[in-house]
């Protein structure tokens, strides 16, 4: 039998786990980053980073996929509809991002959450930005980065 969730736990899980770790907020602004490399993505998210750091961008936040505060129906999105902007340190290709923060309250090993994922411009992409070529100096958005149970 397959493993099923009620959409009122999966908004929890996402607004008290996901959300309150990452963002150490609900609505448009927060703490975590999105750190975007080129090459390849790291094995996993423990795992140290592959690639050049291209570009970080700070301060991402959620807000809900209808425009409320929150994850609905399983879903939390950026907290803003225009993206969050950074300008990049070197000239590449996009590969992979992550996305990182240190919680608040831990130490040690537990202290550091990440969500890895693929980048593009592509609607199917984990972190979606304005385009995987990347130029030093230039401006980089992060148009969307859902997160859904």
């Amino acid at each position: 039998m397959a493993l099923k969730m009620s959409t009122d736990l999966k908004n929890y899980v996402i607004n008290q786990g996901i959300v309150k770790m990452m963002a150490g907020t609900m609505g448009t602004g927060g703490t975590a980053s999105i750190k975007i490399y080129s090459g390849t993505q790291a094995t996993n998210a423990d795992a140290g980073t592959c690639g050049t750091l291209l570009c970080t961008i700070i301060g991402i936040g959620w807000g809900g996929s209808n425009g409320t505060i929150g994850a609905t129906s399983g879903t939390a999105s950026l907290g803003t509809s225009i993206g969050y902007v950074g300008t990049a340190s070197y000239t590449g290709v996009a590969g992979w991002a992550r996305m990182e923060t240190v919680g608040v309250g831990f130490t040690g090993s537990a202290a550091t959450h990440r969500i890895d994922g693929d980048v593009g411009t592509a609607s199917t992409c984990t972190f979606v930005i304005n385009s995987t070529a990347i130029t030093a100096d230039g401006f980089v958005t992060l148009l969307t980065a859902p997160i859904s149970i």
